[in-house]
């Protein structure tokens, strides 16, 4: 992953799923490839939103379930050019799957490998 200017939105619901994202998030900006903006903010915050646009080169977008709060906040902000990623597509189950380091790892690497 070119890390030019990339930023990361992640669920962070209350469900495993969100969990998974969350922690995959911060595990991506620990290791210095993107940078993380919150995600409720641009529900409550135009100004924020608006000047984001401005700045976002690439955007990863990642959702812990189908019901796809990430991606709805940031089509609602007007921004729908991003990557986005299930946390579900990887075989983790809603409320189900206990988080661990392993799967999230393998989520990361996929992440890690993706041209924006």
């Amino acid at each position: 992953m070119n890390n030019t200017n990339c930023q990361i939105v992640s669920c962070s619901g209350a469900s495993k799923t969100g969990k998974f994202a969350d922690e995959i998030a911060r595990k991506l900006v620990a290791e210095g490839k993107v940078k993380m903006l919150c995600l409720a903010r641009f529900s409550v915050d135009t100004a924020f939103a608006n000047e984001s646009k401005k700045d976002l080169d690439r955007l990863i977008v990642l959702d812990g379930c189908s019901i796809n709060c990430a991606q709805k906040t940031m089509y609602g902000s007007g921004i729908t050019a991003f990557e986005h990623i299930h946390i579900t597509d990887f075989g983790i189950i809603k409320g189900k799957t206990p988080f661990s380091p392993e799967k999230a790892k393998k989520i990361v690497d996929h992440i890690q490998s993706i041209e924006l």
